[in-house]
């Protein structure tokens, strides 16, 4: 009896387990695939978001900030490209992803940004930002949070470190900031061709050729993807902010806080298919082909061309209704300079204006001469 009662406590206890495992995995399983996400174009112009408001924990993201802020020194004169920065212990006790650091040698400031840009080499985080902020980690953070000022996105981003590390390693807050500010700041990083050609990199030799890296974003290259950030650890889960120009359409597209690499990297192939599925960029004004033809009066023609100031194109939807309206005289009078302005006109998209320019003339128009007049009459 006593055998028979231990074998059945034995059969539930091993039923309970597999049914706490069964638990358990659902509940994994249950986790989101992402946390937030959104796609827009370089001129902000979003097109589809969740969550985009919500701060979330940025992890490596955060180096996106530390690299602008470290252009931002050399545009000033501050540090340059080629200065040699000292390596001391606070840099190589960093932890997470990391370059071969030792300490009392010297690497190059471009070193260091391909290190960060690239590989996410939190040690060369740390090295750019001590450099850059005169020797002071602290400050730099400050001039990192100056630029979120600057840039109005004070209320989105937080920043603690030039690096995003968890906490627990830190001993700081956790950089935070809404996929919306990293949108916004990715659209900032563009101003920087410095930066988008190191992004653009899979692969790059470091510390004269001693050190090789290869880029943390497996998507670069496909779909028309060059750029610009991954950032993961546990809280943040797996950020992404990707650039990419297909069909002359240049958009940003944010993933973050996704399941697995697999899936927040499928997420944005989703979008930018959805995207390109839906919309265009289309050529509305070329500078270069007459927007309309306007009668001339006390000139050698009867009509003229007249033209937009500058070429537009817009982002739309593939079935979007496109007009242009202009305000001119109904007749022009000659004579008219080259580059006179002579209206106005507005780009409209399913009834909204989208753009606004000049209508100008661009060779210049010679009055008729008394004698070519009465040689016309005979």
């Amino acid at each position: 009896m006593k055998k028979t009662i231990a074998i059945l406590m034995f059969l539930i206890t091993v039923l309970s387990f597999a049914k706490g495992v069964k638990s358990s995995k659902v509940q994994v399983d249950n986790i989101p695939d992402y946390r937030a996400y959104i796609l827009g174009d370089t001129k902000g112009n979003i097109f589809y978001e969740e969550n985009s408001m919500h701060k979330y924990p940025l992890a490596s993201v955060t180096k996106v900030m530390t690299i602008l802020v470290t252009l931002d020194e050399i545009r000033k004169g501050n540090i340059s490209l080629y200065d040699q920065v000292p390596i001391d212990w606070e840099i190589v006790s960093v932890g997470g992803s990391s370059i071969p650091l030792e300490s009392g040698e010297k690497v190059l400031v471009l070193d260091l940004l391909k290190a960060a840009a690239i590989k996410s080499a939190n040690n060369a985080a740390y090295a750019l930002a001590k450099h850059a902020g005169k020797g002071s980690i602290p400050t730099f953070v400050e001039m990192m949070n100056e630029k979120a000022r600057k840039l109005n996105l004070e209320n989105e981003l937080e920043f603690y470190t030039p690096a995003g590390l968890p906490d627990h390693i830190t001993k700081k807050k956790l950089d935070m900031g809404t996929a919306d500010a990293i949108y916004k700041l990715s659209i900032e990083a563009l101003k920087y061709p410095e930066y988008i050609a190191i992004a653009r990199e899979k692969t790059a030799e470091i510390k004269n050729g001693t050190v090789k890296i290869r880029s943390t974003i497996h998507l670069l290259g496909q779909e028309g993807i060059y750029g610009l950030k991954t950032g993961y650890h546990t809280k943040s889960r797996f950020n992404i902010t990707i650039l990419s120009n297909k069909d002359d359409a240049n958009i940003v597209t944010v993933v973050m806080g996704g399941k697995s690499p697999k899936i927040r990297d499928n997420k944005i192939l989703e979008l930018n298919a959805k995207f390109h599925e839906n919309y265009k960029n289309k050529d509305i004004i070329k500078k270069d082909i007459p927007i309309l033809t306007i009668p001339l009066s006390g000139g050698y023609a009867k009509n003229i061309n007249v033209y937009g100031s500058k070429s537009f194109s817009y982002i739309v939807k593939k079935d979007a209704d496109i007009s242009i309206v202009t305000e001119r005289e109904k007749v022009l009078i000659a004579p008219l300079n080259k580059g006179t302005v002579i209206g106005t006109y507005k780009v409209l998209v399913n009834g909204e204006v989208v753009f606004k320019d000049d209508l100008i003339v661009t060779r210049d128009i010679l009055k008729k001469r008394f004698m070519d007049k009465v040689m016309d009459v005979f």
